[in-house]
């Protein structure tokens, strides 16, 4: 049978080995377990997290001004250009409108009157030039010119009716050419009249229509 003294230093033993077993289990535990992950990098800034960073900055608020201020003085500029272009179009389209009904009025007025060959020229002068001008600047511009210049400021069928009676306009004046050779003093043919009478009917109905 076992003494006490022997009983307890069994038991120290043991306790002993229980305790070298933990630590040597705990070791090759470490050792066996993955390496701790490294630390994360701080997150990288976008590039509009930069820009708005700057653009809060002193210097950012200064360049941001200047370039609203440029822009919208530059923006300003055009929108005063735009609008004295088109003060500018109404103006030589009012100009060019009346300029041209004035002539065509005139001539039919007096086509409608002419006995002759002669008063069927003088009749069809307003082709050339403007006896009685309204504008100063359009009384030497010849009929076809006027058209030439009223075009470029319509659009759509308005500018296509604008051009089909440049076309008339055309044949007008060479109806005028034809009646330069012949002497003034000569009746005039009233079929010759009734056709240039519709002919310049024809371009006012229109200029009416294309440009009202």
């Amino acid at each position: 049978m076992l003494t006490e003294d022997e009983l307890k230093r069994i038991a120290a033993e043991e306790h002993y080995r229980q305790t070298i077993r933990k630590s040597l289990e705990a070791e090759a535990a470490a050792a066996a377990a993955p390496p701790p992950a490294p630390p994360a990098p701080p997150p990288r800034q976008g590039l509009g997290t930069k820009l708005f960073d700057f653009l809060n900055s002193s210097v950012g608020m200064w360049l941001l001004s200047s370039v609203v201020l440029t822009g919208g003085a530059a923006i300003i500029q055009q929108i005063q250009h735009d609008h004295e272009t088109q003060q500018q179009n109404r103006q030589i389209l009012s100009t060019h409108r009346f300029e041209i009904h004035h002539r065509l009025d005139n001539m039919t007025f007096l086509l409608r009157r002419a006995k002759t060959v002669g008063d069927a020229k003088a009749a069809l002068d307003g082709i050339f030039k403007s006896t009685i001008p309204l504008s100063p600047e359009l009384q030497n511009r010849s009929l076809g010119s006027l058209y030439m210049g009223l075009m470029p400021l319509l659009a759509g069928s308005d500018k296509q009716k604008a051009s089909e009676a440049f076309t008339l306009v055309r044949q007008l004046e060479e109806a005028e050419l034809v009646l330069q050779s012949q002497p003034d003093d000569r009746p005039l043919d009233q079929s010759l009249r009734h056709r240039l009478t519709k002919l310049v009917d024809t371009i006012q109905s229109m200029h009416f229509t294309a440009v009202e």
